[in-house]
């Protein structure tokens, strides 16, 4: 077994690891293993990182052949008292389950004695819709804030590497080994300031104004969209676009600021009325109309409205909204979820930051398609 040490002096946490917990109190742990099931496979190394005066320490341990699986276990016990926090990247996935596997195995009690668990992955796994469309992986994050790594491998092409390693003792695949898992430790560090991106649920946008462009869409169509502009206090550390199926947002790192694209519809929208029992439908002109009003009318003219026929028919140009900001609201039909308001008449800029707020918490609550 080995103990592999390297220090990344002048490190120091990239995001208040003061919220969780304190600085000389938190522990990084990644593992490699030979294979995904545990009852078959073995542990050969123990990725750990933590902060000391000097910067930012990273400790391996690291089993020279499959029967040092205990030592490892023994060792990480020993060093993991030190610690309240252990930080791991979809750790309560695999690597803990299988840490606690195998000390079971090994007869090793209390692994991780009182440790708090804090998996990244959770952590940040709100931001999938806003900043990751495509994958949310260790290595997808740190090239999302622009980290670069020396390793170029990923854990299941080196389980080859190690079982070489173990009959060979080539440094070459000692250095592979050790370099992935180091990085990936290193890594955990360096992608802490994602969860500044979490802040923005429920952010306090300012609005600063909005303009109308025109552009054609795929068919060649003539379209018109809204433009609006926000600023915002919050930190983040890079630029980033989100998009859905109807909305871009644009946001700045550089002056902290917000653009959000609507598309604007040109269309006929329903604009319903609650107290229907008040009201009375005519087929003949598809909309509704007051009980009060309509007695003065032919009987065979009119009918009792119902919620779904309580409507009066709206033309002009609409804005999507993801919740009543604007009122009032209007819709397609009844039972439609999606709801808009009139532009320009029902835009309001007394109500335009709450509605910004709104738009981009629309990201933090999209389900899997």
């Amino acid at each position: 077994m080995q103990i592999i040490d390297k220090l990344y002096e002048g490190l120091e946490p990239l995001y208040p690891i003061e919220r969780f917990c304190k600085r000389d109190k938190a522990l990084f742990i990644d593992i490699e293993t030979t294979g995904l099931k545990k009852e078959t496979t073995s542990l050969y190394l123990i990725g750990l990182g933590y902060y000391t005066d000097e910067g930012f320490m990273t400790k391996l341990l690291f089993a020279d052949s499959e029967d040092e699986e205990k030592l490892l276990l023994d060792d990480l016990k020993a060093l993991i008292n030190d610690f309240s926090h252990l930080f791991h990247f979809n750790g309560m996935k695999f690597d803990i389950p299988y840490l606690e596997y195998k000390a079971a195995q090994h007869n090793v009690d209390g692994l991780f004695g009182s440790c708090e668990q804090v998996d990244i992955y959770k952590l940040c796994k709100p931001l999938r819709y806003l900043l990751f469309a495509d994958s949310m992986r260790q290595k997808s994050i740190e090239q999302f804030l622009g980290i670069n790594r020396e390793d170029k491998y990923n854990g299941g092409e080196l389980i080859a590497v190690y079982k070489e390693y173990t009959v060979s003792r080539r440094p070459s695949d000692l250095n592979d080994l050790i370099t992935h898992n180091r990085e990936d430790v290193l890594g955990m560090h360096l992608i802490m300031p994602i969860l500044y991106y979490l802040e923005f649920r429920d952010a306090q946008l300012k609005y600063t104004g909005h303009t109308v462009n025109s552009y054609c869409d795929y068919n060649g169509n003539e379209c018109e969209e809204i433009i609006l502009e926000y600023t915002t206090d919050l930190y983040f550390p890079r630029s980033f676009v989100a998009k859905t199926e109807t909305m871009y947002v644009r946001a700045s790192a550089e002056n902290h600021t917000l653009s959000i694209r609507l598309p604007i519809y040109d269309c006929e929208m329903k604009l319903f009325f609650e107290n229907y029992r008040d009201y009375s439908y005519l087929p003949g002109e598809d909309r509704a109309i007051l009980k009060t009003v309509a007695a003065s009318l032919p009987k065979e003219s009119f009918v009792k409205a119902t919620r779904e026929t309580c409507y009066r028919k709206v033309t002009g140009r609409f804005v999507k909204e993801p919740c009543s900001v604007f009122t009032p609201v209007l819709r397609e039909n009844y039972k439609d979820k999606k709801k808009y308001f009139k532009y320009p008449d029902s835009f309001k800029k007394e109500a335009a930051d709450e509605f910004g707020r709104e738009l981009i918490n629309i990201f933090f609550t999209m389900k899997r398609r």
